[in-house]
């Protein structure tokens, strides 16, 4: 008797995480350096991105997916992982956030979390990311690079020398120093921990009508 897999075989869902921003802030870059750090350590990856009509100002998004087997599919639904570059992002994505999620907020482009949030998660790191990128650096671009320490520091998704690897092969030469001192203070400024969920399976027919954002 012939077998239907789409309703019997049971698959491992990858790790999610969603950066999301406005155009111009360099989210894709920050994707981008992520993915490339976790595929150094031998993770299977798969990134995307999204934008919008405008060029600049517009909300886009970069959404990365790891796991140590093959991806089936390469989009998620909700994330493990939510980055909020922000206050568009953060008020149009933070709905997609699992269930105790990890919630990354940039407080200087955020103007507050929303109340619903706290009822989906308590793991909540929001750091004044731009402010400091400002002050330590005299520009607000390395806050990406920061961005990704803090995260790193906090969730031990990635190790910090497959980051600045990733760093120095994506960063312009002219500004690779200020970008590896910007990932060092992304390390400093984290003083929590949260681990990601347990490795979950789910059958194929357990499907949903939820379009893709």
């Amino acid at each position: 008797m012939s077998v239907n897999l789409y309703t019997s075989k049971s698959i491992e869902v990858p790790f999610s995480i969603r950066i999301s921003g406005i155009g111009g802030q360099g989210n894709v870059l920050l994707g981008t350096i992520l993915s490339d750090a976790l595929s150094k350590e031998g993770k299977w990856v798969i990134q995307t991105q999204s934008y919008g009509a405008q060029v600049r100002g517009g909300l886009t998004n970069c959404d990365v997916l790891f796991f140590n087997e093959p991806i089936d599919f390469p989009q998620a639904r909700t994330f493990d992982i939510f980055f909020a570059m922000h206050d568009i992002g953060l008020k149009a994505h933070f709905k997609y956030l699992k269930n105790n999620g990890i919630l990354f907020i940039d407080s200087s482009t955020c103007s507050g979390i929303p109340p619903s949030v706290k009822v989906i998660t308590k793991k909540i790191v929001s750091v004044p990311l731009t402010q400091k990128a400002e002050e330590l650096f005299g520009r607000q671009v390395f806050s990406n690079t920061m961005s990704l320490g803090l995260i790193a520091a906090t969730t031990r998704i990635v190790d910090h020398e497959s980051l600045k690897k990733s760093v120095i092969e994506h960063v312009p030469g002219k500004y690779l120093d200020q970008n590896l001192k910007a990932l060092d203070e992304g390390y400093k400024m984290s003083d929590k921990i949260f681990e990601l969920r347990e490795d979950l399976k789910i059958p194929y027919s357990k499907g949903t009508n939820i379009n893709f954002e």
